[in-house]
């Protein structure tokens, strides 16, 4: 399923962990404890993580990288911006099915989602400089 564009995406975009839904928590949570992997086929309703039916949660290992994690569990912290960067994304396309979101060190990096021709510019000769 491609994502659909929705006509009024949320202003509020959490600042902390504390401001995030459930959902939304549970996604950070598992990226942090995870660290190095990527969600394959993570639905979004209403610019929300859906777990039912669940993405595949693919884990990472870097063999002989020797790095441990420094994630302490707090109650609350601020969100990273590449979290609300990602909280924006789930905001605009409000409703879909995110392809892939790969994530390194706790914190996504890449996002891929599949988009209609519709939802492409048009490119004409002409904006190409074509004569």
């Amino acid at each position: 399923m491609a994502f659909e564009r929705g006509s009024c995406p949320s202003d509020f975009i959490p600042q902390r962990f504390s401001e995030l839904s459930p959902s939304g928590k549970l996604l950070v949570s598992t990226m942090r404890r995870v660290q190095f992997g990527r969600f394959e086929g993570l639905r979004i309703c209403n610019g929300d993580p859906v777990w039912d039916p669940p993405p595949r949660l693919v884990r990472v290992t870097k063999i002989g990288s020797g790095e441990e994690s420094e994630m302490a569990e707090e109650d609350d912290w601020l969100l990273k911006s590449a979290i609300r960067d990602l909280l924006k994304e789930f905001a605009d396309v409000r409703n879909g099915t995110f392809d892939r979101i790969a994530f390194h060190r706790g914190l996504p990096c890449v996002v891929e989602i599949a988009i209609g021709p519709t939802s492409l510019p048009l490119v004409t000769g002409a904006d190409r400089g074509d004569r």
